[in-house]
């Protein structure tokens, strides 16, 4: 069949166009790289943004009249959290050794707000959205950095992801533009040593409002996770306004139960995350590569007993599974004998394989989940979530702590849009493993012609980890067969070889997964092209620039194959020239 053109224009949304969606529509492998680059001339275009990435829409404009309202210099910038933790992440992230100088932030330069505002409802975008019965002011952490040194800021919103949503800025800025705003308190760096926003110091909160849709969420997530170790009520699933957030507030918990140590990251696992443990107090320790040959349980083994007999703590081991972009899956059974052998806890993030598919619940301490992605599947609400499988001997410990440190930073129209989506997941599911088993199927057998550019498909199947990850898979039901999730990555012969098939793949391009719509993007050298040391280490370990991660939509299977040959076509084509070009010289 014809293949079928994107009429999207660059930096809107995947259709239908919205407000609160959370993707846009980048194409062309320069313009990925422009956006990780910041660049300004393609900023400027984008109508649509990941939340994660920097303050956008409603929030922008939120930050703008409160930025106005507090009269702040025009060369400083503002970005606002609901949780009082917020001050003292800033002033340590700011300050951090891992900052160069020209983003290092010091304390006199910062200052903080502590702001209380009526919340008005119902939301323009979504009228049947309605007051939830606690008409107390929602209270704002609002943190006023340089402008020009706004790296030694942003990260915080990048890599803890707690920051505000565009849903409760929405529902905030009518009473700001009335000027119903109450400064409850503020510190100004000039005026007092670091000491004093300590979080005995910080006006406390209360929290975001809880509603039915934090309820439904929560008891369908339990429903969802499986039950291999043990039966997962309602009260072990914790609620964040994202993925990232789930993994930070985790993290928080872990070093309150466990101490400060170093985390062990397995693999290849999201960039934020690995950010976020790298710059913890106790600092990270990689095993990069983890395919079948690697034999990584036995350095991880030989690791944990120098530590041991060290007398030096670590923290927890961490791993994504499979693994994000390159869809490794370690052996968590074998990870679990490891760590149960040196008494470390085991934290997995599932969102690529997903609730439906795997059920790691058996062999780990704690489950992390962007429920952003497949969960919620149409790309137009954020979202994370803490699972504890009761089995683990650090289930009580952790649950208390858990449920002592939260404070809800979780807007209730964003877990109840969340939960609608949700609703269709299974469904959706079932559609999104058969599109991308058949898709990377074609791939595969593709790849076995000697003048295919394709080297590799990276699909648990088509991995040498595939028993891994079956060995996690979930038995299948009279109402869902289980399968390898929507996320893989092509890898090519040459990078211009993958340039060409990316700026000839007539799908939506951009950073996300999980969506109703088919999304590519070069993962790898858009985020680590600009850092020639970071992307040869990656390389170590699978994750090359001439790999395109892609996350398969809704699409017919038809469709999607007949696209996908359409840009192979093109990039076979770039291939010959090229080895023509090398004959040659």
């Amino acid at each position: 069949m014809p293949v079928k053109q994107i009429n999207t224009e660059l930096g809107h949304s995947l259709p239908p166009e919205a407000p609160h969606n959370i993707t846009f529509h980048i194409p062309g492998w320069d313009t990925a790289k422009a956006l990780r680059r910041g660049d300004p001339e393609l900023m400027a275009k984008l109508v649509s943004i990941y939340p994660r990435f920097r303050p956008f829409s409603e929030v922008r404009e939120l930050s703008t009249v409160l930025h106005a309202r507090l009269s702040l210099p025009a060369t400083q910038g503002l970005l606002l959290y609901t949780h009082p933790d917020v001050f003292q992440t800033t002033l340590r992230f700011s300050a951090s050794p891992h900052r160069p100088p020209n983003h290092t932030i010091p304390p006199s330069d910062l200052s903080f707000h502590v702001l209380d505002i009526p919340l008005t409802f119902p939301l323009p975008s979504e009228p049947e959205t309605d007051l939830l019965g606690n008409d107390d002011p929602v209270r704002l952490y609002a943190v006023a950095y340089p402008l020009d040194l706004a790296p030694g800021a942003m990260g915080v919103w990048n890599n803890s992801g707690v920051g505000v949503s565009s849903r409760l800025a929405a529902a905030l800025l009518p009473a700001v533009q009335r000027g119903k705003v109450e400064v409850v308190w503020k510190w100004e760096g000039g005026d007092a040593g670091a000491e004093q926003v300590g979080i005995e110091r910080v006006p406390g909160s209360r929290g975001l409002p809880w509603g039915e849709g934090h309820v439904g969420l929560r008891r369908r997530i339990a429903g969802l996770v499986g039950g291999g170790g043990g039966k997962v009520g309602e009260e072990e699933v914790w609620l964040y306004p994202t993925g990232m957030a789930a993994v930070w507030r985790l993290h928080q918990a872990m070093v309150e139960v466990r101490g400060k140590g170093k985390v062990v990251v397995l693999g290849s696992i999201f960039h934020s995350s690995f950010h976020l443990f790298e710059e913890s107090e106790g600092g990270v320790k990689h095993f990069g590569k983890c395919d079948a040959e690697s034999g990584v349980m036995e350095e991880l083994e030989a690791w944990l007993e120098k530590e041991k007999q060290a007398g030096r703590r670590v923290a927890y081991v961490f791993a994504e599974f499979p693994s994000n972009p390159i869809l490794v899956s370690v052996d968590l059974r074998r990870l679990r004998q490891v760590a149960d052998k040196y008494s470390v806890p085991v934290v997995v993030d599932d969102t690529i394989g997903s609730f439906c598919n795997i059920d790691v619940s058996p062999v780990v301490d704690a489950i992390v989940t962007s429920i952003t992605k497949s969960v919620s599947g149409y790309a137009n609400v954020m979202g994370g979530a803490i699972t504890l499988p009761p089995s683990s001997p650090l289930h009580g410990p952790l649950k208390s702590t858990l449920t002592a440190q939260f404070i809800n930073e979780y807007f209730h129209p964003d877990a109840a849009k969340l939960l609608a989506n949700s609703a269709s997941y299974l469904a959706r599911s079932a559609i999104l493993n058969r599109n991308a088993l058949a898709l990377a199927t074609f791939l595969h057998s593709h790849s076995q012609s000697p003048t295919s550019p394709v080297t590799a498909v990276l699909y648990p199947p088509f991995t040498d980890t595939h028993a891994n990850y079956a060995a996690m898979m979930r038995p299948a039901t009279a109402d869902f067969m289980p399968g390898y999730g929507c996320l893989m990555a092509i890898e090519f012969t040459t990078l211009r070889v993958a340039r060409a098939f990316y700026d000839n793949l007539s799908v939506f391009h951009g950073p996300h997964l999980g969506a109703h719509h088919t999304l590519a993007f070069p993962f790898n050298d858009a985020i680590w092209g600009t850092d020639p040391e970071g992307l040869a280490y990656i390389r170590t370990y699978g994750a090359k620039a001439e790999q395109v991660r892609v996350s398969v939509g809704l699409e017919e299977v038809e469709e999607l194959v007949d696209t996908f040959k359409a840009a192979l076509d093109v990039a076979e084509e770039e291939r010959r020239r090229e080895e023509e070009g090398m004959g040659r010289r």
